[in-house]
């Protein structure tokens, strides 16, 4: 198995986990305000970052408290319940193994491995800390960034302002191209450069769709206005088949 199958082979993973995000069965945002729903149990509300529930699971009063930005996962029947600060609001998300999209799920829609999508690249710095808007709306996420790799493809040259990761040897770009909204999820992928020497590999052959391509119960990051690439990067993973909405599962 080659980089390009097992890296195929990681995604289809990934979206078969039973709690993963084709678990996610709602979208919730908590107030102080009492609520209930229709696929978890119990009454809930939040007051700043402390989650409260009366009846979850057969449960007496419980609370949590969620840092700002992290995430609690809450065991529940056939799943856990996931409760998350997100722009200083605090969301829930029952995460079900029995969902729908999971059943439905048949495997991730990748173009064909094609060579001239694995490119190099050199980093012009630019160290800044970038924000970046979501498709929930705008939720102050700012990302720190070296500078913007710069390459060629079909005789062009091209440039993405990328993003740091833990592993000093790994860059992490968000990105749209021409083929977005045609054979490529509308909103943007993401993809890994790897350094390499005194410069940057960048395969858009692995390419990976963010969990919104799958659900509207996501609030994905959308590429900045400069990572708006003018050419159809048609490698990588492809828009899905389907998408888990409110009034249920949409083919697409």
């Amino acid at each position: 198995m080659n980089e390009f199958e097992q890296w195929v082979e990681s995604r289809n993973r990934a979206w078969r986990n039973p709690t993963g995000f084709l678990s996610v069965t709602s979208m919730n945002w908590l107030d102080e305000n009492p609520q209930t729903f229709s696929d978890f149990t119990g009454s809930w509300h939040a007051i700043d970052h402390e989650v409260f529930s009366f009846g979850f699971e057969g449960a007496a009063g419980q609370s949590w408290v969620v840092e700002h930005g992290g995430e609690v996962m809450v065991p529940m029947a056939d799943g856990v319940l996931e409760l998350a600060s997100r722009g200083g609001r605090i969301i829930s998300r029952p995460r079900n193994s029995k969902s729908p999209a999971l059943a439905r799920f048949d495997g991730v829609k990748v173009f064909d491995y094609n060579p001239k999508f694995r490119v190099d690249a050199r980093l012009e710095a630019d160290e800044r800390n970038v924000g970046v808007s979501s498709v929930a709306g705008e939720l102050g996420n700012n990302y720190d960034s070296p500078g913007r790799l710069v390459f060629e493809l079909d005789g062009e040259e091209h440039a993405l302002i990328a993003f740091n990761r833990p592993d000093p040897d790994v860059l992490w770009v968000i990105f749209k191209d021409a083929s977005g909204g045609k054979s490529t999820y509308a909103t943007g992928r993401s993809v890994s450069a790897k350094r390499n020497g005194d410069n940057w590999v960048i395969d858009f052959n692995m390419s990976a769709n963010f969990p919104c391509a799958y659900t509207d119960f996501a609030t994905c990051p959308l590429a900045p206005s400069e990572n708006k690439l003018s050419v159809a990067i048609e490698a990588g993973e492809q828009t899905p088949s389907f998408k888990i909405t409110s009034e249920g599962i949409k083919e697409q």
